[in-house]
């Protein structure tokens, strides 16, 4: 019996080795038996409901591929929750095995069939669910006892002792004394008036280390109003250590986990005295700056997404250029950092960008230089592509031949009498049907646009172009037009200008897009395969 075996472990906290063990009483099984491995297929650190996707669960999705190609009689696992601890999952992989030809074997429980498939799938499912709440408890349980049930918070550090039993005794922990005078000089300032921003600039101007990252951030201080983290609002700086804030939630249609706040009435607090930094007088005057801000209607914190939003770029530090008030943009490397992590603290007007970026676009896109290399880079792609379509008409060709033979013979089978055979009728009938597409696909390939090799394809491109610039003194237009204006930007790099204000912007352009556009062809919003470098550099650049 040809035999594909599958291993899973769900996280990078279990013991590797599981995945190792899986394998070799599967492959013991198989010696027993006298099946045949054909293949082996494993996922590592990755739950039983993660979905059956290439992205989700590689493993799995060729394992499916291997099978559903065929010469495959059952697919080997230790146990079903391997395979599967979602009942929707479960059944539809033992359709999809099934349905190839091959059944699933476990050694726990034998082949599955509907019958045990449904019990296992609901059995497998719950089984996630009550380890999820018995990790969750066992965390409400170590931090009743003082214990850190997470990992090791900016100020602390890790205290080895050993219990009766000559084992580590794990989330144990004591003051750090180069990191928790750091914790409350963070205090001392905010409370004082400074501002997240302040505070992180003279953090990285004294070469402080951030918790993680290359420099300290707002957020690492302020962090989420609505998940209650960042350093100022850690409890356990104030002696409480605080479990169940939040909860991870599978998204049914990503499988993906999300962070879900909890009600605050669910919260777990557990004096730990013995850990606390901060005292409550200064632990309450931080809660008293956080209050100056916590009435602010949402809508004067939220910023609507901008036409060029997640473009743009410093060209001094590399970091992202932002909103960074009302309808400014700069640097967040400046903004978060300071000048220890970049000099560049120039603004730009948003209204003033888009309309820049747009005539930079739009003006060097018709400039006669930009128009030959783009009719330069559609004629080496229309060569490409005709030479690659000149191969498929001969491959075509000699396929629609031997199909129109084919028919030939059966014509003649059915004029001798064949035709009371509904075999015959039948073959007829899939050999006319086969003739049909492959002439279709003979036609879509005559119609390939001979423009390319026209004149006319210049101002093809530039009647495009015009359009797209027209677009911006319309609002309804430019949302139309908004989706293929960012598909032809790949970057905006922002560097300040020679002058004492302001600043340049260099655009760099999608080839691949600009070639898109003038043809009619969907556009390309992944990385594109090549780039013009505009506004200040008009020519050809590699991706």
């Amino acid at each position: 019996m040809r035999t594909v075996i599958y291993a899973r472990f769900s996280s990078n906290l279990q013991n590797s080795r599981s995945i190792d063990d899986q394998v070799a009483v599967c492959r013991e099984r198989c010696e027993a038996e006298g099946w045949t491995i054909v293949d082996v297929f494993r996922d590592y650190a990755i739950g039983g409901g993660a979905g059956v996707d290439e992205n989700q669960r590689p493993g799995l999705f060729s394992m499916l591929e291997l099978v559903e190609r065929g010469g495959i009689d059952q697919v080997l696992a230790d146990t079903s929750s391997r395979i599967a601890r979602n009942q929707g999952d479960a059944h539809h992989l033992r359709d999809r095995i099934n349905f190839a030809g091959a059944r699933i074997f476990t050694l726990a429980d034998g082949e599955i069939n509907a019958l045990t498939g449904g019990i296992k799938g609901l059995l497998d499912e719950q089984m996630r669910k009550d380890l999820g709440h018995n990790i969750r408890r066992a965390q409400r349980g170590r931090a009743s006892q003082g214990l850190s049930p997470a990992g090791i918070a900016y100020g602390y550090r890790k205290i080895l002792q050993f219990d009766d039993r000559g084992r580590a005794i794990n989330g144990l922990r004591e003051f750090d004394p180069d990191t928790a005078p750091i914790v409350t000089r963070i205090f001392t300032e905010y409370a004082s008036g400074r501002s997240a921003r302040q505070i992180c600039e003279d953090l990285n101007k004294d070469g402080i280390a951030p918790p993680s990252g290359q420099f300290w951030q707002v957020n690492t201080l302020a962090g989420s109003r609505t998940r209650q983290d960042g350093i100022l609002r850690n409890w356990l700086y104030n002696g409480q250590l605080v479990v169940g804030r939040t909860q991870k939630l599978i998204d049914p249609r990503t499988r993906k986990t999300r962070i879900r706040p909890r009600p605050r009435e669910e919260w777990s607090f557990n004096p730990v005295p013995h850990l606390q930094i901060i005292d409550d007088d200064l632990w309450q005057a931080v809660e008293l700056q956080f209050a100056k801000f916590a009435d602010r209607p949402r809508e004067h914190a939220r910023r609507p997404a901008k036409l060029l939003s997640k473009l743009c770029v410093c060209g001094e530090c590399g970091n992202s250029y932002t909103i960074v008030r009302k309808t400014r943009w700069g640097c967040r490397g400046f903004r978060q950092g300071g000048p220890s992590v970049c000099t560049n603290s120039r603004t730009i007007d948003n209204d003033d960008l888009e309309r820049r970026a747009i005539n930079g676009l739009t003006e060097q896109l018709l400039d006669p230089d930009m128009v030959s290399a783009f009719v330069r880079e559609y004629h080496l792609d229309y060569t490409r592509r005709a030479g690659e379509i000149t191969g498929r008409e001969a491959a075509i060709r000699a396929e629609l031949s031997e199909c129109e033979a084919r028919i030939g013979r059966l014509v003649a089978a059915i004029a001798d009498g064949g035709g009371a055979f509904a075999e015959i009728r039948q073959a007829l009938s899939g050999a006319t049907a086969e003739r049909d597409a492959l002439q279709g696909e003979l036609a879509d390939l005559d119609t390939l646009p001979v423009v390319a090799l026209h004149p006319q394809i210049a101002e093809r491109y530039r009647a495009m172009v015009r359009d797209l610039a027209t677009a911006m003194d319309n609002p309804e237009a430019l949302k139309v037009a908004a989706p293929e204006l960012r598909a032809l930007i790949d970057t905006i790099l922002i560097t300040p200008a020679k002058a004492e204000k302001g600043v340049d912007i260099q655009i760099v352009g999608r080839l691949a897009n600009m070639i898109a556009m003038a043809t009619g062809a969907p556009m390309n919003t992944a990385a594109p395969s090549g780039t013009l470098t505009m506004e200040r550099v008009a020519g050809i650049e590699p991706a």
